[in-house]
């Protein structure tokens, strides 16, 4: 699932990554992403998170994004380039990932004109708020509001680059339904997508102090075969959990407390919507305009 993208594009479209980017060597260590993580979180004891004056989980916090590349390619892969490290799959289920590609195709990045939306938005910082009634998700330069109040979704014909999100709490997760996705984005770089058809799940679950298990399920009969799975920690910004020199990743990052307050935020990049030269200068690349994907 594939898309054949030139560097330029990849390097214009890394203006809008939301975690400051870093530069790699081809001898870099693969990144541990869903399969070490999931075996990681087996062995993590019971933890039940600080309850917020509703007396629900309290998920507030500015929170890291998954290590490595999973902005330009969620598959697992080799080294690629100085911006993209090897790294196991984002996908836990299947646990091998997809069978295939459906093709090369030579199309511009979304991303490039600050069209991100579900679920690429959170592969970066983002800082949780709660409210009485709803969790508030702010992202660089986007943010989502989730109701938990049992309200209901908006019809099916209002369609959105986030969808429309509707949380609740079971136990000690956070369960966000989410429909109306307009399917006019990728989820990465690397041109893996969904449709206007695709229901997504999220399930947010703090699993440690400063450890909070992220998981998306994607379904979609009119383009994939069954549901599959992305999973990975979203990390307490300040923590010392960025790093991974040495191509593992610890369980608990509660060590190398980085007293920089500004270690310790989100924040805002600039972005370039509504720069109509763009346009034209990922097309005289020979790219393609991102052809959604439609039944």
């Amino acid at each position: 699932m594939r898309q054949l993208l030139l560097v330029a594009s990849v390097v214009i479209a890394s203006a809008v990554l939301v975690r400051g980017q870093a530069f790699y060597k081809p001898d870099t260590p693969k990144f541990p992403q869903a399969r070490t993580w999931v075996a990681q979180r087996a062995k993590l004891p019971p933890y039940k998170a600080p309850r917020t004056p509703d007396g629900v989980p309290d998920l507030q916090g500015n929170w890291n994004g998954p290590i490595g590349g999973g902005n330009d390619d969620l598959e697992e892969h080799d080294y690629i380039d100085v911006t993209t490290p090897p790294q196991e799959s984002y996908i836990s289920d299947p646990p091998r990932g997809w069978p295939g590609e459906t093709g090369q195709r030579l199309y511009g990045d979304p991303a490039a004109l600050c069209l991100v939306g579900m679920p690429r938005s959170s592969f970066g910082a983002q800082e949780i708020v709660q409210t009485r009634n709803q969790v508030i998700l702010l992202t660089a330069n986007t943010y989502r509001v989730i109701p938990t109040d049992g309200r209901a979704h908006l019809s099916s014909g209002a369609k959105t680059f986030f969808g429309n999100s509707r949380g609740r709490w079971e136990g000690e997760t956070l369960v966000v339904d989410v429909t109306g996705v307009n399917g006019e984005t990728w989820i990465d770089s690397a041109g893996n997508f969904y449709g206007p058809n695709t229901h997504m799940i999220e399930r947010w679950t703090r699993v440690e102090p400063n450890t909070i298990d992220y998981q998306i399920t994607l379904e979609d009969p009119t383009l994939y075969t069954r549901p599959w799975t992305m999973t990975y920690p979203k990390r307490r910004q300040g923590t010392g959990a960025g790093a991974n020199p040495g191509g593992t990743t610890a369980a608990s990052a509660v060590a190398n407390v980085n007293n920089d307050r500004y270690a310790k935020e989100v924040w805002e990049n600039t972005c370039i919507e509504g720069n109509i030269d763009n346009v034209a200068e990922i097309k005289s690349l020979g790219f393609k305009w991102f052809n959604p994907m439609v039944p």
